[in-house]
């Protein structure tokens, strides 16, 4: 038996890594053509903060920067990066400026910038840099960043102060609190809300996340931004991505580094959250929670062994985890896993491990070898 896994760890040839993560170009254009098809007429701003949502922002950027109307970044960190790697095209400062010394980066690196505080005003007539677009981001009941509706016409009145420096345009930007659920009171009431907002002083706005995009009686307005959904994720509950058109951007793997026969009664693993219920094949996987998958995973979460389904047994360790291949017995060295991505949708990860998606994207660490097709 020794002899078989060698020969087949053998014929595996030298490209083997303990951990990749897999990521489709093909896959990402084809989600952003599917979020063109249901925003109409609206342009695309391409949400890549967070590291392009953990699949590599310089690698999601250069793929999408020619198709979209702009890239939207957290931080200047993350928009000088950008710039440094060659992207031209728009980039917008979702979260605005830090502090007035930030604005001679947002001139430097012709940034467009999202305005949300008064401060912000004041900082931009003190320092007289020159700006691009500027987006005034309106608190319609999101709770979180924007002028509440009521300070709107003391900010609009103060923008006209600022228009010998734009050499773009102002605009309008809101956020929903609860655009999974359209049907709900409150995204009804934050439309409303925004709706008054564009027709009073008739700017062109965004309003639209990926959720909201695919609601029919959402409007768009002129510019949706999309994040889950570019990355191959459905954003809505109880509709899968599959039923969407998305196609999974990232696909996560790794190998069998062990197979092993246990007796019925053994425990596995730190702390023996599991003890064999019968005789059991039990593979080992080099991939565990620093790697970037959830150690609060417990015995049962899915995981595909060469195309099967398997389940996930015991503790997941810092390198490891371990998997039930009694149903699987030609499993051998060097079987190569999927932990999520094509063949095992994230959310089902998310609905074993309590973390989101989101935050499971995010999660995977540099360890893991990023590999795209072209």
């Amino acid at each position: 038996m020794q002899r078989k896994h060698e020969e087949q760890w053998r014929q595996r040839g030298p490209m083997f890594r303990r951990a990749v993560a897999e990521l489709s170009t093909s896959a990402l254009l084809n989600n952003l053509d599917v979020v063109k098809k249901h925003s109409g007429q609206s342009q695309v701003i391409a949400m890549v903060k967070a590291n392009g949502y953990g699949h590599g922002i310089r690698s999601v950027s250069r793929r999408l920067s020619p198709h979209v109307f702009a890239l939207g970044v957290a931080s200047l960190d993350e928009a000088r990066a950008l710039r440094e790697h060659g992207i031209t095209g728009k980039i917008i400062l979702m979260e605005g400026v830090i502090c007035p010394g930030d604005l001679y980066a947002v001139a430097d690196l012709h940034l467009d910038m999202v305005v949300h505080e008064f401060c912000h005003l004041d900082w931009i007539l003190q320092q007289r840099q020159p700006l691009q677009d500027v987006w005034v981001k309106v608190d319609i009941g999101m709770g979180r960043l924007g002028f509440f509706p009521d300070d709107l016409p003391q900010v609009m009145s103060r923008i006209d102060e600022l228009q010998p420096l734009l050499a773009g345009k102002i605009r309008l930007m809101g956020h929903f609190s609860n655009a999974d659920y359209p049907e709900s009171p409150t995204h009804q009431a934050q439309q409303e809300i925004f709706k008054a907002m564009v027709d009073r002083y008739g700017l062109e706005a965004s309003l639209c996340n990926s959720a909201a995009i695919f609601h029919e009686h959402t409007p768009s307005y002129e510019f949706v931004r999309p994040g889950l959904a570019l990355y191959g994720e459905s954003p809505m509950s109880g509709i899968t991505a599959d039923a969407l058109g998305l196609q999974p951007v990232m696909t996560v793997k790794s190998r069998l580094i062990a197979v092993k026969s246990y007796p019925k009664g053994y425990g596995i693993g730190y702390g023996h959250d599991y003890i064999c219920e019968r005789d059991m094949t039990i593979g080992v996987v080099s991939f565990g929670y620093g790697d970037g998958y959830p150690r609060s995973i417990r015995s049962g979460a899915p995981i595909l062994v060469d195309g099967r389904e398997s389940a996930i047994v015991g503790r997941i360790s810092m390198d490891m985890m371990t998997v039930d291949l009694s149903s699987y017995p030609d499993a051998s060295l060097a079987s190569e896993v999927i932990v999520w991505g094509q063949g095992l949708p994230i959310q089902r990860i998310e609905a074993h491990s309590g973390i989101s998606r989101y935050e499971l994207f995010t999660s995977v660490q540099n360890r893991v070898k990023f590999l795209w097709d072209r």
